[in-house]
């Protein structure tokens, strides 16, 4: 059984008016019980939600968020935490990427960290910032 963690831009995808065809395809191949999001991600799209100016799209968004089908309900159960395994695995990824000139993004790397200390192989768009890690992309579309 392998365990992966939703980044944000993932979570995200899922609530556009047309998400990534190749994610859906590829979330559809999974069982739920091995997909997890961090605390972080709902933290990234309330922040983002609230910074949104009143009106359609935000009340939208929010209904989303908020709703069954909203982060916190699909993925009840399997949020996981920032908690002291996953700070110790951050404080290595963060000077492991400092002592290669490679500075790291620390919200990445918290969730980057927080997948490591669960077992989990992150799931992003996102692969820049997540050079030398366990990750996939299935958005990309493979050819």
């Amino acid at each position: 059984m392998t365990r992966y963690l939703l980044d944000t831009n993932i979570v995200s995808n899922l609530a556009k008016q047309t998400p990534s065809q190749a994610l859906i395809a590829w979330l559809r191949e999974q069982e739920d019980e091995d997909l997890f999001i961090s605390s972080l991600s709902i933290a990234e799209i309330q922040r983002g939600l609230l910074a949104l100016p009143g009106g359609r799209r935000r009340r939208e968004l929010e209904r989303w968020f908020n709703g069954p089908a909203g982060p916190q309900a699909l993925f009840a159960g399997r949020v996981l935490a920032f908690d002291e395994p996953a700070a110790l695995v951050w404080a290595r990824l963060m000077a492991e990427g400092a002592a290669a000139g490679r500075p790291r993004n620390p919200m990445d790397t918290m969730i980057a960290a927080i997948a490591e200390a669960n077992g989990c192989i992150i799931v992003t768009a996102n692969e820049r910032d997540f050079v030398g890690l366990k990750i996939i992309n299935p958005t990309r579309i493979a050819s």
